[in-house]
């Protein structure tokens, strides 16, 4: 069985990491955009998502990993006249989805960044992967649905990320789709399972979020191996980013 992770940073990762994953069952993934310092200038970010769509896919290719890319203003990496980056975006090509992107501390200007971006991603009618963080996440998610509210998102659009326990039936009661992060610090294997067994398999996907920090780079397919379930580990990403 092979499995999607579906929420990866792969520039993190050496061509030996992404060979071994694809060796033990990852057999595709979405790489998502992230900065570990903060950029001092906007096309630091599209040289970014120049890199994430050009180039990564092509490390995974000699992995023998599928990689698929996602790019955007992830909460933590807002440079200076972050437009910039929306303009580029809108007239490029390549990625998947809009992501990581989202609040982290859920200031006024991330809540302008990440409207901006879902308003982008809905006249291009492309998916969004929506960070949610460690620290006050559930109210970071209540003010992150009232900005998918106000623009009215489609729901099969939107998927949101790293849930805890408390915050994936919020989610799925609004309709959108929930990513589970199998990861220490996030959710454990068994949490996950609890959370599939607790709330279905319709509407979650799962993921590493594997990436800079030390990860388990297998954490999707350890998930699987416990539950058996296709659709949480495979099927659902297959289907919520068309790939």
């Amino acid at each position: 069985m092979a499995v999607v992770d579906s929420h990866i940073h792969s520039e993190g990762r050496s061509v030996e990491d992404l060979r071994f994953m694809a060796k033990n069952g990852i057999e595709k993934a979405v790489t998502c955009a992230f900065y570990p310092i903060e950029p001092r200038f906007p096309e630091t970010l599209i040289d970014l998502a120049r890199k994430l769509t050009e180039f990564e896919p092509m490390r995974g290719e000699s992995a023998g990993m599928k990689i698929y890319s996602a790019i955007g203003i992830h909460p933590r990496c807002i440079p200076p006249d972050w437009q910039k980056v929306l303009e580029f975006i809108e007239g490029y090509s390549g990625y998947i989805a809009i992501g990581e992107i989202g609040l982290e501390k859920g200031s006024d200007e991330e809540k302008e960044i990440l409207k901006a971006q879902i308003l982008l991603a809905k006249k291009l009618d492309i998916p969004v992967i929506i960070h949610t963080p460690k620290k006050n996440k559930e109210l970071i998610l209540e003010k992150t649905l009232e900005i998918l509210d106000t623009v009215s998102f489609p729901e099969d659009l939107a998927l949101i990320d790293h849930n805890s326990l408390k915050t994936v039936k919020t989610v799925l009661d609004k309709g959108y789709w929930a990513g589970i992060t199998v990861q220490p610090g996030k959710l454990s294997v068994e949490e996950a399972v609890k959370i599939v067994e607790e709330f279905g398999d319709e509407k979650l996907i799962a993921n590493s979020d594997t990436g800079f920090s030390e990860s388990d780079m297998l954490a999707v397919m350890k998930f699987f191996d416990a539950c058996k379930n296709e659709r949480v580990a495979k099927k659902n990403a297959d289907e919520f980013f068309g790939i």
